[in-house]
């Protein structure tokens, strides 16, 4: 910052006392120094915050090239397996394409199907009860007894 060497500050002393006297002029040193303290501290702190802001202005540079870098590999790699799958998947797609709409024409059958109902079904039969499977078992355990 400024050059000031033994001798400057020999003769800055002696002026100093010459003018504020033996009393004043401890206070008067201790009250520079604290505040040299002070503007030192401040001018490394501004320093510091400088170096980090630029520091961080080179980080945000290298990962937007990064990034920019792996949109257009990714977009590269996405190119050429589209060239290189895209004949392959052409009849698959026709494939799929004609199963869907078979798949939707065999579902619109069997909507029409549940929705009319059929007359001629016949009746659901009546299932027997847990007594008259019962009675049926004992009958037949009395008939096979000697």
């Amino acid at each position: 910052m400024f050059d000031i060497g033994f001798w400057e500050l020999a003769v800055l002393g002696v002026i100093g006392l010459i003018v504020l006297g033996p009393e004043r002029l401890p206070v008067v040193a201790r009250t520079l120094g604290r505040w040299a303290g002070r503007a030192r501290h401040y001018v490394n702190a501004l320093t510091t915050e400088l170096e980090n802001e630029v520091a961080a202005e080179d980080i945000r540079k290298d990962v937007r090239r990064a990034r920019e870098q792996i949109e257009a590999e990714t977009r590269e790699f996405r190119d050429s397996t589209e060239r290189a799958v895209g004949p392959l998947m052409e009849p698959i797609e026709g494939e799929a394409e004609r199963a869907t709409h078979s798949t939707a024409d065999e579902e619109d059958a069997a909507q029409s199907s549940i929705a009319e109902p059929e007359s001629s079904a016949p009746p659901a039969e009546a299932t027997p009860s847990s007594e008259q499977a019962d009675e049926s078992t004992t009958n037949r355990n009395d008939e096979n007894r000697p």
